[in-house]
C-alpha cells in the first residue's frame, strides 16, 4: 500500500483546508495503481479531490481501525461527496489487510476496477498512513490553517501511542467502537474488568466480540465459571500435546494465522494417533482425549462468549458454554471446544482467551482453522465427496455444520499450501 499525492495551488474550494489540500491522488496496493478508473469512455490514472476528509476520517478512525476486530473501513466513508476507489483496510491483530473493490458511480459515469489484496505488518501499514497524514498536516501548517479537528485529533492519537498503557487502553476501546476520548464511566469500567481476566490480543478479542451487545453478563459469567470446581473444566493433558505440537510444527515468519492453524491441527492428529476416518461424537469424548476426566461438563448458557480458555497452576481449564438443546447444539459444542484446543495450541503462552463469534480475528481465526481441519480433515472430506457424498451428509458423518464442510472445500487448495 502506498499513497501518492501531487499537490495542486489555486484550488476554488470554498474551505481553506479543502483548497489547500487538493492534489492528483493516487493510491498503489499490491504495486498496482486502484486509482487507475473509466471516466465514461477515458481512462483516468488519478482522482484529483482534496485529501483532508480522507486524512481526517482516518485520523478519527484510527483507533477503531488497529484497536477493532471483524472491522473493516473503506475510504468510502470519507470521500465527501467526491469519487474514490473503494479502498478497503483492516486489521486482525497480526496482520493489515488492504483490498480494492469494484465501484461505478454514476453522472458522471466513473468505473474502478477491482484491485488486488495486499498483506502489510502493523509498522509498514502505520509507517504509510502516518506518511500521508504527516504531509497533509504539514501542507496545512506551511499555510497557517492551524487546529483543524485532523490536527487536533492527530496530535491526541500521538500522545496517547507515545504511552504504551494509555495505547492499550485506546485500541481496547476501539475494540469496543467507542471514542477513547469521550468514553462514559459505565464502558470504562467495563474496560478496566475486562482487563483483569484477559491482556493483550485477548482483551481485544474479547470486547471486540463483546461490541455492540450487553457487556456485564459476559463479564459475570467469566467470574461464574471459574468459581466453579476445578474438575469440571481441567484438561490435564491438552498443554502436553500443545508442546510438543510447537515442537513438531513451528511457526513461520510473517504466517497468517490460519495456515498455522490447519498446520498444527494436522500435528495434533498426530500426536494422538489418530486415523484419517476417526470421529469424535461429543466435546466430552474429544476432551478425554486430552486428558479431561468424566465429570467434565458445560458451563452456564451466555450469549457473545462460545468458551473461555483460562490457563491455571494446575493446567489448562476450558470452560465451555452450553449450546442449548437444539438437535445440532452438540456440533457447535464440539467444534467450539475443537477452537479452545487450537487456541492453547497455535499460542501455548500461558493466558486467558475467548472463542466466541469473531472471525477477521488473528487467534478467532487460527482457532476455527485448526477445528475445521481437526474435526474434518480436508482429505477426509475430499474422499467421501469424490464417493458421491453431499456436504449435509459428510457433516452428518463428521459431526460439523455444513458450513463446515463447505468452508474446507472452498479452501482445499489454500489448506494444503500452508500444510506443504
Amino acid at each position: 500500500m502506498h499513497f501518492l499525492a501531487s499537490w495542486l495551488d489555486d484550488a476554488s474550494n470554498a474551505a481553506p483546508e479543502e483548497r489547500a489540500t487538493v492534489a492528483d491522488f493516487k493510491i498503489y496496493v499490491g504495486d498496482q495503481n486502484v486509482t487507475m478508473h473509466l471516466v465514461g469512455t477515458e481512462s483516468e490514472d488519478h482522482v484529483t479531490m482534496p485529501l483532508y476528509s480522507l486524512v481526517e476520517g482516518m485520523v478519527h478512525e484510527w483507533w477503531n481501525l488497529f484497536g477493532g476486530r471483524d472491522y473493516e473501513i473503506s475510504l468510502l466513508k470519507f470521500r465527501m461527496g467526491y469519487a474514490v476507489p473503494d479502498v478497503r483496510m483492516k486489521y486482525d491483530g497480526a496482520a493489515f489487510e488492504v483490498s480494492s473493490y469494484q465501484r461505478t458511480y454514476k453522472n458522471p459515469d466513473i468505473r474502478f476496477w477491482t484491485g488486488p489484496s495486499e498483506v502489510l505488518s502493523r509498522p509498514s501499514a502505520e509507517a504509510e498512513l502516518e506518511g500521508l497524514i504527516g504531509e497533509l498536516l504539514g501542507r496545512l501548517k506551511k499555510r497557517k490553517i492551524q487546529d483543524t479537528s485532523a490536527e487536533i485529533r492527530w496530535k491526541r492519537v500521538l500522545a496517547s501511542r507515545a504511552d504504551v498503557e494509555e495505547a492499550g487502553f485506546c485500541e481496547a476501546a476501539g475494540a469496543l467502537g467507542v471514542d477513547p476520548y469521550q468514553i462514559d464511566d459505565k464502558t470504562l469500567a467495563e474496560i478496566i474488568k475486562a482487563a483483569e481476566s484477559f491482556e493483550g490480543e485477548p482483551l481485544l478479542e474479547f470486547l471486540a466480540g463483546a461490541r455492540g451487545r450487553a457487556r456485564q453478563p459476559l463479564l459475570d459469567w467469566i467470574d461464574q465459571v471459574e468459581k466453579q470446581p476445578r474438575y469440571r473444566s481441567r484438561v490435564s493433558g491438552l498443554q502436553e500435546i500443545a508442546g510438543l505440537a510447537v515442537a513438531k510444527v513451528p511457526s513461520k515468519e510473517h504466517e497468517r494465522s490460519w495456515a498455522l492453524g490447519y498446520r498444527r491441527a494436522r500435528a495434533v492428529r498426530q500426536l494422538l494417533n489418530l486415523e484419517i476416518s476417526d470421529r469424535f461424537e461429543t466435546p466430552n469424548a474429544l476432551a478425554r482425549r486430552f486428558g479431561a476426566s468424566t465429570e467434565f461438563s458445560l458451563a452456564p448458557r451466555v450469549d457473545g462468549i462460545r468458551a473461555l480458555r483460562s490457563d491455571q497452576e494446575d493446567g489448562v481449564h476450558i470452560h465451555l458454554r452450553d449450546h442449548g438443546s437444539a438437535p445440532r447444539a452438540r456440533n457447535g459444542e464440539l467444534f467450539s471446544f475443537a477452537r479452545a484446543v487450537g487456541d492453547v495450541c497455535c499460542f501455548p503462552e500461558m493466558t486467558r482467551s475467548p472463542v466466541n463469534e469473531l472471525r477477521d480475528a488473528s487467534r478467532q481465526s487460527a482457532g476455527r482453522a485448526f477445528a475445521a481441519e481437526f474435526l474434518a480433515p480436508i482429505q477426509e472430506v475430499h474422499s467421501m465427496w469424490n464417493d458421491g457424498k453431499d456436504v449435509q451428509s459428510i457433516a452428518d458423518d463428521l459431526r460439523v455444520d455444513e458450513i463446515v464442510v463447505q468452508r474446507q472445500l472452498e479452501n482445499a487448495e489454500r489448506i494444503e499450501d500452508a500444510c506443504r
